[in-house]
């Protein structure tokens, strides 16, 4: 589990926020993933491609996340790593904070509502005082 990752879990768990997944990837590979690290009971959702929605950069897996979980896509903020995800959460009106991974490091993610090497860098108030309080 990248750092910072299982405190924002626990803070948005803590904040009563709803927590999803919208991933271009299939879902038994997503389930198994977040099965072995643990996670795959601190989300209520999980959107992932099946051939239905369109993959990211469409915005198709984050407005089904959206309204499977009752969340107005302008209330809702997406955690990603590459540009299809950032322009995908944007074009569906998420908020957005990009965290590069060592694959996209070198990616531009500068459409991104805020820009972060790590998530421990960062708290989910900070990020919420950032991009919704005036």
């Amino acid at each position: 589990v990248l750092p910072g990752v299982e405190r924002w879990l626990d803070d948005a768990e803590r904040l009563g926020l709803a927590l999803g997944v919208a991933s271009s990837s299939e879902a038994d590979w997503v389930i198994g993933h977040l099965e072995r690290l643990g996670l795959l009971d601190r989300f209520a959702h999980l959107s992932c491609f099946d051939g239905r929605l369109r993959s990211k950069p469409a915005p198709d897996l984050y407005l089904a996340a959206c309204e499977a979980l009752g969340v107005a896509p302008t209330d809702a903020l997406a955690v990603e790593d590459s540009p299809n995800g950032v322009a995908a959460a944007r074009a569906g009106g998420l908020r957005t904070v990009a965290v590069p991974r060592n694959l996209t490091r070198d990616l531009d993610v500068s459409a991104a509502d805020l820009v972060v090497d790590s998530l421990a860098d960062v708290t989910v108030e900070e990020v919420r005082d950032r991009l919704w309080v005036p």
